[in-house]
């Protein structure tokens, strides 16, 4: 702890000469909080966390509290009734504050801009657009905006509330309460995204140091990181205003507009068959983490994802897109004609595993159309194809059973269910593979994993391969367990 004699303020940092002799050199923005006389104290763990006392008067003193924070709950009314306060996680620490109490007035002004006088009373306006204004019609604005800038001298106070419009405009639930707090200043906001980064506020601290009570937000910067990622379509949610696409691997989400995909004339129908789309659009991105508390078996746990900001998005679509919609509304379009044939077909696989052979068969003398192929009739959503295709190629013939493929291959036998979450299981290739489809009809994977009875020895389980990120390892590990040979180009990136 000191008293600074001095500020030094460079580009990047500003650099606090304290009385006992010693400096601390801080991220540059603070220069225009920090004075003269003030008491400065660097908070463990962080480098750059600081606590700030500043006497205002004979009795009183100010204090400031740079930070980086957690998530930030969703405001709740304070003990006396007057106002909500926001719970704010800070980082765990033996000196200075554990918990920190934001104000919904200090949430409203500096994220909604409600009651500051320097700028429009609506975020509508700041943009030009009106209040039924739909994604594609504030992402255009945000363009227009964005080429005014670069033809006239904007102040960067002016374009960072605008980009800050767009940012909350564009997300619903932040539109809603942005709506909301505009006819009713009793409602709670909510801190865009979550929390997750560092906050620059102005409060006051408790008594024993523990809690900080912050009335004002001065700065704050969210936790960012920039990434390309590649999405498949066929895992997005398409809505009518805009299409979501969640990784739940990676556990992303991105929030789309048709003008980020002026090639693609969505509607809700794309969501009954989207799982046979092959597509992926590539996406740049600046990304925040959000967070939310969900129960989970009598506890609360808090899940986190990264969500990226509308302002910084860019879209590259695939040429052949609407060679792939057309392919995917097709087999949507036989399904629903042998929807009869179908049903019959997946209720005879739920008992037994049927050969591809049988049912290709079947559908020959139904005279079902001869693009309607086996592999569909239990294909799900979410189910790759990627994976099917690797083992398919290597059978000498392949089953149908409830949501698995079996493939027979020249020394194993693959159970293979392509969909995220679920392992591939190798079997050693038996003598009689009808005797070998009886006997896995009566059991489950867990039975297998476990050897229940000896299922597993009896069955000849050989091990399974957990999918990971990389899908070509996958396939170098399966190939072996099949005691077959690599191939360098197919297996390694």
């Amino acid at each position: 702890m000191g008293t600074v004699t001095e500020l030094v303020c460079g580009p990047k940092k500003v650099e606090c000469r304290l009385d006992d002799g010693s400096s601390l050199h801080l991220p540059a923005f603070l220069g225009k909080f920090i004075k003269r006389a003030d008491v400065v104290k660097v908070l463990p763990p962080g480098k750059d966390d600081l606590l700030v006392k500043r006497s205002i008067s004979r009795f009183r003193l100010q204090c400031l509290l740079y930070t980086t924070v957690g998530y930030v709950a969703q405001p709740r009314l304070s003990e006396n009734g007057v106002g909500f306060l926001a719970r704010v996680e800070l980082p765990e620490r033996f000196v200075g504050p554990k918990t920190m109490f934001l104000s919904g007035d200090a949430i409203r002004h500096y994220f909604y801009a409600l009651t500051n006088s320097n700028t429009p009373q609506s975020l509508y306006a700041l943009l030009g657009v009106l209040e039924a204004a739909t994604p594609a019609d504030l992402r255009l604005a945000w363009h227009v905006c964005q080429l005014e800038s670069g033809a006239t001298a904007t102040k960067p106070s002016e374009r960072v509330w605008k980009e800050r419009a767009l940012n909350i405009l564009s997300h619903p639930d932040l539109r809603k309460c942005y709506d909301t707090l505009r006819h009713d200043e009793n409602a709670p906001p909510v801190f865009p995204y979550g929390g997750f980064g560092s906050i620059l506020v102005q409060g006051d601290l408790s008594n024993d140091g523990e809690a900080f009570f912050a009335d004002r937000i001065l700065a704050y910067k969210p936790e960012m990181q920039s990434r390309r990622v590649s999405l498949l379509l066929r895992q997005c949610e398409f809505l009518a205003d805009r299409v979501i696409c969640r990784d739940p691997r990676r556990k992303l989400e991105v929030m789309l507009d048709s003008g980020l995909l002026p090639s693609i004339d969505w509607d809700l129908t794309w969501n009954n068959w989207k799982h046979w789309l092959r597509s992926r659009i590539d996406v740049d991105a600046t990304f925040v983490r959000a967070g939310k508390y969900r129960l989970r078996g009598g506890e609360w746990i808090l899940r986190t994802w990264l969500t990226a900001l509308p302002s910084r998005l860019r879209v590259t679509v695939p040429e052949g897109i609407a060679a792939d919609v057309e392919r995917a509304k097709a087999i949507n379009s036989l399904l629903g004609e042998h929807a009869e044939v179908v049903e019959r077909i997946r209720a005879e696989v739920q008992d037994q595993p049927v050969e591809h052979l049988q049912i290709q068969d079947w559908f020959d003398r139904l005279g079902t159309s001869s693009h309607l192929r086996p592999q569909q009739v239990t294909w799900g959503a979410d189910c790759d194809p990627y994976y099917f295709e690797q083992l398919r190629r290597r059978s000498t013939t392949w089953f149908l059973f409830r949501r698995e493929y079996l493939f027979v291959w020249t020394n194993v036998l693959v159970a293979e269910i392509p969909q995220l979450g679920h392992a591939t299981y190798v079997f050693a290739k038996p003598e009689d593979v009808s005797a070998f489809m009886r006997r896995y009809s009566c059991v489950t994977r867990a039975d297998i994993r476990r050897n229940r009875d000896n299922v597993a020895t009896d069955l000849g389980f050989v091990g399974r391969v957990v999918r990971g990120r990389k899908k070509k390892r996958w396939l170098n590990d399966v190939l072996k367990l099949a005691s077959e040979k690599a191939d360098y180009v197919e297996v390694f990136e």
